[in-house]
C-alpha cells in the first residue's frame, strides 16, 4: 500500500512539474530555460534544439484569454557549425524591457595568418501583444556581431562576449 502511494505521488510530481514548465514543443530538447517572463501572464521563455541538433528555437509560453500559448519566436540556424546559446538575460533597450540573446558559432576560419575560432551575434527582442519581435541585431548595429581572432598565439576576444559587456554596451548606446 505504501509503495503504491509513493508511486502515485511520484507520478503526480512529474506531471505537475512538466505542466508548470511547459515551454517549447519538446521538453527533452531544452538547452536554456525555462526562464520566468513577467511580461506575460504565467510567461516563460526557453531555447531548445531542433531534432537534428543543428538549429536552436526560441519559444515563449504564456497564458492568454484563449488558453495556454506556446509561440515560436525565432530560429537560430546552423552556419558552418551548430549554434550555441551562450547567454540569455533581460535588459532595458530605450527603456523597454527586452530579451537579449548572445549566440556563438565555432567557425574555425583562417585567412592571411589570422584564425577566427568563433563568430558571435547579439539579438534583442521587444515584447509585443502576442510575443516578441526582433528589435536589435547586427543588421541594425554592426557592433552586435563579430569574431574572436587569434594571431601568433594571441587571442583577441569579441568585445561583447558576455552579458556584463553587452549590458554596458546597450546602456551606453541605447539608454536605460
Amino acid at each position: 500500500m505504501i509503495i503504491s502511494f509513493m508511486k502515485l505521488l511520484f507520478l503526480l510530481l512529474i506531471c505537475i512539474s512538466s505542466v508548470a514548465y511547459a515551454c517549447g514543443d519538446n521538453p527533452n530538447a531544452i538547452i536554456q530555460g525555462p526562464f520566468k517572463d513577467d511580461s506575460f501572464e504565467n510567461g516563460y521563455i526557453c531555447f531548445q534544439h531542433t531534432p537534428d541538433k543543428r538549429d536552436v528555437e526560441f519559444y515563449l509560453s504564456y497564458e492568454s484569454k484563449d488558453g495556454p500559448q506556446n509561440n515560436l519566436v525565432d530560429v537560430f540556424f546552423y552556419s558552418d557549425a551548430p549554434v550555441e546559446v551562450m547567454s540569455v538575460f533581460f535588459a532595458p533597450i530605450n527603456t523597454v524591457k527586452s530579451v537579449v540573446v548572445l549566440l556563438r558559432w565555432n567557425v574555425n576560419y583562417e585567412m592571411n595568418g589570422i584564425e577566427y575560432p568563433y563568430y558571435y551575434e547579439v539579438k534583442a527582442y521587444h515584447k509585443h501583444d502576442n510575443g516578441y519581435e526582433l528589435k536589435l541585431n547586427s543588421s541594425i548595429d554592426a557592433q552586435l556581431a563579430g569574431y574572436q581572432t587569434k594571431r601568433n598565439s594571441k587571442i583577441i576576444s569579441y568585445p561583447l562576449d558576455n552579458a556584463k559587456k553587452i549590458k554596458q554596451y546597450l546602456t551606453e548606446n541605447y539608454g536605460t
